[in-house]
């Protein structure tokens, strides 16, 4: 019985290896391990000792392989990431166009009846600019770039904590408008972010107790956006600012996630800045792109990150959204 439990743990080594693309040495270990493999059926009782005794010399280089397989990618992508974090903040003006017209309407009385139907009113305008800008937030936070770059984990929370980002960067971002339509405007953002939110956490599989984790993301969401305007108010530039709060918040206070709550903290106090550089108009628009998806994509692909997960998945205050109720 202790030889099977040590050949099943060499394999879950073997296995936990691949899929952080260990491939070559897979390859060599195979073949080492079906040789003493062979030996010990071949050569008796001594033989088969010598060949277990191989089959955990493997499994103890595996381990020492695997961490430091790890830890030289998780040192290539905080290196990475930062450097990317680190180039200079631009506007973040994009041209998304307008709402297209339905094809069976795109005619002169198809149009006239949207027209009667409040299509092209200012509180139609004012909505489809909300939608635009939050299909900003989803395309930036789907992509899983930024949930590879900051190790957030592959549950419902990895890409949770995005989104609740980035519509609490805009939503602080809007105070400085000065425009008369900014706060229907904001309401409208918002409850796009609600009714997704809604969506995914179905789509997660959570089909009981759903109004009490919308309650539990809700609060959630501003309890945290509290704490950051607060700190914010100082007026400190620091990169850094903010990680305590996404450590606390993001990464369930994690010490070993410190580092990559550094880099959100980056991240989030770059883009702020280039959401200033963006005019009022064209935020109310909705014409922004993001640059997180862009700016990191290749910064995870220098540094070799296959998982978001890779580092060891994020202990969050609710990743259990995903799982409660599921199939209920």
């Amino acid at each position: 019985m202790p030889r099977m439990a040590q050949a099943l743990r060499s394999c879950r080594v073997l296995q936990h290896l691949h899929t952080v693309g260990t491939s070559s040495l897979l390859q060599t270990t195979a073949t080492a391990t079906a040789t003493a493999t062979c030996q010990a059926s071949t050569s008796g009782s001594g033989c088969e000792r010598d060949g277990y005794s191989a089959l955990l010399a493997l499994s103890r280089q595996l381990y020492r392989y695997g961490f430091s397989s790890l830890a030289n990618t998780r040192s290539a992508r905080l290196r990475e990431v930062t450097e990317a974090l680190m180039t200079p903040s631009r506007s973040l003006q994009f041209d998304r166009g307008d709402v297209p017209i339905p094809a069976d309407l795109n005619n002169p009385l198809g149009r006239a009846m949207l027209r009667l139907m409040g299509f092209e009113s200012k509180a139609s305008k004012i909505l489809h600019s909300a939608q635009r800008l939050y299909e900003a937030v989803t395309e930036n936070a789907d992509t899983g770039v930024m949930q590879r770059a900051f190790q957030s984990g592959t549950m419902f929370w990895a890409t949770y904590v995005f989104l609740s980002l980035h519509v609490w960067m805009v939503i602080h971002r809007l105070r400085n408008c000065t425009s008369p339509d900014v706060r229907i405007f904001r309401q409208r953002f918002y409850n796009q972010f609600q009714a997704d939110v809604e969506n995914r956490v179905y789509s997660a599989g959570v089909q009981v107790g759903v109004t009490k984790w919308l309650k539990k993301l809700e609060t959630h969401f501003y309890e945290t956006g509290f704490e950051l305007d607060e700190i914010l108010k100082k007026g400190s530039t620091d990169p850094l600012l903010l990680t305590d709060i996404f450590l606390r918040r993001f990464y369930g206070g994690d010490e070993k996630h410190r580092a990559d709550a550094e880099l959100v903290s980056r991240y989030a106090m770059r883009e702020l800045h280039c959401l200033a550089l963006t005019d009022d108009a064209t935020v109310l628009g909705g014409h922004v792109r993001f640059s997180g998806s862009g700016l990191l994509q290749e910064a995870v692909q220098r540094a070799g990150v296959l998982s978001p997960a890779e580092d060891g998945a994020a202990t969050a205050p609710a990743p259990a959204v995903g799982e409660e109720g599921a199939g209920a």
